[in-house]
């Protein structure tokens, strides 16, 4: 690992921190960019309408290049969630309509589903995982002309077992329903390409693998989607431009910005720009091999302890759960030893990045392997 890049977290100094897909921890060029903003606003030079409208953009460019979309299919919200309401919100969901999504889901989209069961009479279809996966041909069995959208989530949360998301993506397309993907456990991770993998709907948070700021997120529509949806809720920045002196009469933007309602969060504009920036630096296929590698060195030396693992042997992604007898006494341990892991359901989830080391991987290991 070059040393640099250890130098530019400085959470790398103070513990072993296998936590990124709970939060990843801001690099210095990160951290900088939000201290920038700050002291520029408290001086009362934080910039004007026009400045902000255009860091706006600037760094709506950068998200869509780093997942292979345009400019104009990308809408900045304030979390994963508000994406896939605006999706539920969108759909015209109707009794009799039916929603295909999997059990290892996050909790938060489930609820967006369920609330239109609720309300407005939809069916949801869960497909049930089998040792921590499902297939594709689970999603069949469940998926007819009445499904509207395929929900799932590109990483679960919960083991870190990653869809097939292009064969989903077709699935859905074969019955004219669409492909609606939480991506916040990939982006920054794993190099997700929204046009190859022919996803129509993605939402995602910036604080966890893009190491960036809390409180902000983007969603991403196909452009060939945009003129059939339209906005759920309302507010001055949707306007492209005001048609008369009393702003009665106005044009709304056609592009993916007719999502974004009102003021965003600029800090974290600033923030995520300059991840990105710090990510494409070190290059998205260098990092995801990264990634694999210290994910397999972990599955494999759990395996090796012979401590019951969550996560599929097959699946290829930034999280390693496992289960153990009591873990948060293992827990304890883990934090004793400066060691920074989730723990849930009586699980370990742990979850490291580029910027962790293999000799990390293994001292996690060897506290481990002291409680089996």
């Amino acid at each position: 690992m070059d040393r640099k890049i250890r130098a530019d977290f400085p959470v790398t100094q103070e513990s072993t921190y296998l936590n990124s897909a709970f939060t990843g921890p801001s690099p210095a060029p990160v951290l900088q960019a939000g201290k920038d903003f700050l002291e520029r606003k408290s001086r009362g030079r934080a910039g004007g309408l026009d400045e902000w409208l255009g860091a706006i953009d600037r760094v709506r460019g950068t998200v869509a290049e780093f997942i292979n979309a345009r400019p104009d299919e990308i809408a900045f919200t304030t979390n994963t969630t508000e994406g896939s309401n605006i999706v539920a919100a969108s759909l015209g969901l109707t009794k009799g309509d039916n929603i295909v999504w999997d059990d290892l889901d996050h909790p938060s989209n489930e609820m967006v589903w369920l609330h239109q069961e609720k309300t407005k009479g939809v069916e949801n279809r869960i497909v049930r995982s089998k040792a921590g996966a499902v297939s594709l041909t689970d999603f069949e069995r469940l998926v007819d002309h009445r499904t509207k959208v395929i929900s799932i989530s590109y990483v679960s949360h919960h083991n870190g077992y990653c869809h097939h998301v292009k064969q989903l993506a077709n699935l859905a397309h074969s019955f004219g329903a669409y492909l609606h993907v939480d991506a916040i456990q990939a982006v920054g991770a794993l190099q997700v390409d929204v046009k190859e993998s022919g996803i129509d709907f993605l939402t995602c948070g910036t604080y966890k693998w893009l190491l960036s700021a809390v409180g902000l997120a983007f969603f991403y529509m196909r452009q060939e989607l945009l003129p059939k949806f339209a906005p759920p809720f309302q507010g001055w920045m949707q306007v492209k431009a005001w048609d008369d002196p009393d702003f009665y009469s106005y044009e709304m933007h056609e592009s993916a910005r007719k999502f974004e309602t009102a003021t965003l969060h600029l800090q974290g504009i600033y923030e995520l720009g300059a991840a990105l920036n710090y990510l494409d630096g070190i290059g998205k296929k260098k990092i995801e091999a990264r990634v694999l590698r210290l994910c397999s060195r972990l599955w494999k030396g759990l395996a090796d302890l012979n401590v019951t693992l969550l996560t599929p042997p097959t699946t290829k992604s930034g999280i390693v759960t496992c289960a153990v007898e009591d873990a948060e006494k293992t827990a304890r341990l883990l934090a004793d030893n400066q060691i920074v892991v989730t723990v849930r359901d009586n699980n370990i989830r742990i979850s490291p990045h580029f910027f962790n080391t293999e000799e990390e991987i293994d001292r996690f290991l060897n506290v481990m392997g002291s409680t089996c």
